[in-house]
């Protein structure tokens, strides 16, 4: 960030919190000296309604808490009326905002005693890693979250776009990051056991310890809306860059196989994706944008389609659709990590003629989407807030 920015960005949270006139940490008053504390460190707020990786730590500080942990959210310039500081208020969270008592350095420097730090994901990595050092001689653990493995993601998508020097730009970047700087954390968290093994290579395997998404059953197999009062498929993405080539390789190269049989089939687009997308370009897609309840596209569509080629760790986008036993067609990279099986919980395709053959077959054939939607409950025991309690029971 240039100086000239630092600058401007500075005044405006000057005059934000003379506007609110913040006096105090939200909810530290709350902290107890005879537990354990942890402090989630994070480069944005958490934004738990809108991105699958958020969703998740908004998880994962719920286990905390239950397991009698001072939780502490730490973000730089957020302010109290966040809707998201209200969202983790409610649910106890201490929750560091500007405010005219502490920086945000003095405020981790007051904490009585910081048992662990929790870096969520590889930017955070790198703002708060030499931070983190000074709290070590305290006792303090760092634990980096990989959320997913940033450099496999951007050496995945340089095979699709060779000559984008950005891409190789930022793979030099994340692979320093997560192979050089990670390693030196008390311990790595790994959203699968695919990148637990490749994260093996470069850290003893001790350091490692996987925790995936969370993920459970919103309704009963027999509270489902029957195929034959279906209609339409969707996808769902955040302004996320293997989502925005999902939704391009959809309509230029999938769809078009598809309309040629059965040119009735609609496609919702749903999320923020649309924010990176010139809509005018993807004239036969219904672009729905950010929803905060998005149920109904699980409850009411045929299938959700994931058609990823790029892209690293779990996809909470498959994991959401098993919560409705709904059935997906995605790739082997969308696929990743979760346990599935082709024509059992899932249908894979890794061409666009593959996957509009799918599409079409899913599509048209009840007997066949019935049973893969009967086999989405046993697909999620994986993903079960028990297995992660077990793995925080760890530290």
């Amino acid at each position: 960030m240039s100086l000239k920015k630092k600058i401007k960005k500075y005044i405006l949270k000057k005059k934000k919190l003379k506007e609110l006139n913040t006096q105090e940490v939200v909810n530290y008053p709350r902290y107890q000296t005879s537990s354990k504390t942890i402090c989630f460190l994070s480069a944005g707020i958490p934004t738990h309604d809108k991105d699958s990786g958020s969703n998740r730590l908004k998880e994962i500080i719920l286990s905390f808490k239950k397991l009698g942990y001072n939780c502490i959210l730490a973000v730089e310039n957020v302010f109290e009326d966040n809707p998201y500081v209200q969202f983790y208020k409610d649910l106890g969270v201490i929750v560091y905002v500007e405010n005219h008592q502490y920086s945000f350095k003095e405020f981790l420097r007051s904490i009585p005693k910081i048992d662990y730090f929790w870096l969520n994901g590889a930017n955070t990595l790198e703002l708060y890693s030499s931070l983190t050092k000074e709290f070590k001689k305290l006792g303090s653990k760092t634990i980096y979250d990989m959320v997913d493995l940033h450099f496999l993601r951007y050496q995945r998508a340089i095979k699709l776009e060779p000559f984008r020097i950005s891409l190789k730009k930022d793979f030099r970047k994340y692979y320093r990051l997560e192979t050089k700087i990670a390693p030196k954390c008390e311990y790595i968290i790994c959203i699968s056991d695919k990148e637990k093994e490749l994260m093996s290579q470069f850290t003893s395997e001790d350091k490692l310890l996987v925790i995936s998404n969370i993920h459970e059953s919103k309704i009963e197999l027999e509270d489902r809306l029957p195929f034959s009062e279906r209609k339409d498929i969707f996808f769902i993405g955040s302004i996320h860059e293997p989502n925005i080539d999902a939704v391009r390789y959809l309509y230029e190269e999938i769809m078009p196989l598809v309309w040629k049989q059965s040119p009735e089939i609609k496609v919702n687009i749903v999320g923020n994706v649309n924010e990176k997308l010139d809509e005018t370009l993807y004239s036969k897609f219904k672009f729905i944008g950010y929803q905060k309840y998005i149920q109904s596209y699980f409850q009411n569509s045929v299938m959700m389609v994931a058609p990823l080629r790029f892209g690293a760790g779990v996809k909470g986008k498959i994991g959401q659709a098993l919560e409705y036993h709904l059935p997906v067609v995605t790739t082997d990279i969308g696929s990743e990590g979760m346990f599935l099986t082709h024509g059992e919980n899932v249908l894979v395709a890794n061409t666009a003629k593959d996957f509009a053959t799918e599409i079409l077959k899913l599509y048209h054939d009840e007997a066949l989407w019935n049973y893969i939607s009967q086999n989405a409950k046993e697909a999620l025991q994986p993903f079960s807030i028990q297995k992660i309690m077990t793995t925080l029971q760890k530290f």
